[in-house]
C-alpha cells in the first residue's frame, strides 16, 4: 500500500464485495436500525430427492421447465349444433308433474312447513317501531329543528336567564 487514499479504497471495495455477496449488510441498513438480510438463496437449486425426503407425498416433481407463455386455447371443431324439438303433449305431460312437484318444494322451502325451515326471514316478524318513540321509550329528548340564527340566540339567552 502506497498511501492512506489507497487503504481506504480496498476497504471500500472489499465492503461492497461482501454485500453483493450477502456477507455483508449494507450501512443504509446498519443505519436505519434494521436486521442484516442474511445469505442470498435464490439462485440456490435443491435437488428432488431431497424435496421428496422433505415434503413426502405432496412433492410433485416437475420434469418440464416452466412455461413462459400462456398457451391459447383455440377451437378448430365446432359444436354439432342440435335439431330444436318441438313441445309435443306426450313430453308435456312428462313435464307437469315434475313442474308441479318442485313448485311443492320450494312452497315447503320458503314457507317453513314441518320439513323444510329454509324461509328467508328466521327472525320471524318484527314490529315497526318509528325511532322517536324508541328514543322516547329510552328517555331520550328529542332534538328540536332550529330555523335561523335569531331563533339560536333566543333560546341561547333563554338558556342563560334560567340558570340565574
Amino acid at each position: 500500500m502506497k498511501s492512506i487514499g489507497d487503504f481506504a479504497e480496498n476497504l471500500i471495495l472489499n465492503q461492497t464485495q461482501n454485500i453483493k455477496e450477502g456477507k455483508e449488510s449494507s450501512p443504509r441498513m446498519r443505519a436505519n436500525g434494521l436486521a442484516p438480510a442474511g445469505k442470498d438463496i435464490s439462485n440456490v437449486e435443491v435437488p428432488d430427492t431431497f424435496m421428496q425426503q422433505v415434503l413426502g407425498e405432496s412433492f410433485h416433481p416437475q420434469e418440464t421447465p416452466a412455461a413462459e407463455t400462456i398457451p391459447e386455447i383455440v377451437w378448430n371443431e365446432e359444436e354439432p349444433e342440435q335439431p330444436v324439438q318441438s313441445l309435443t303433449e306426450e313430453t308435456a305431460q312428462h313435464l307437469v308433474p315434475l313442474l308441479e312437484e318442485v313448485r311443492d318444494l320450494l312452497k315447503e322451502m320458503c314457507c317453513g312447513t314441518s320439513s323444510g325451515q329454509l324461509g328467508i326471514n328466521l327472525a320471524g316478524p318484527q314490529r315497526d317501531m318509528p325511532t322517536d318513540a324508541i328514543e322516547k321509550k329510552y328517555g331520550y329528548i328529542s332534538a328540536r329543528p332550529v330555523k335561523s340564527k335569531k331563533d339560536i340566540l333566543r333560546k341561547s339567552i333563554q338558556g342563560r336567564l334560567k340558570r340565574r
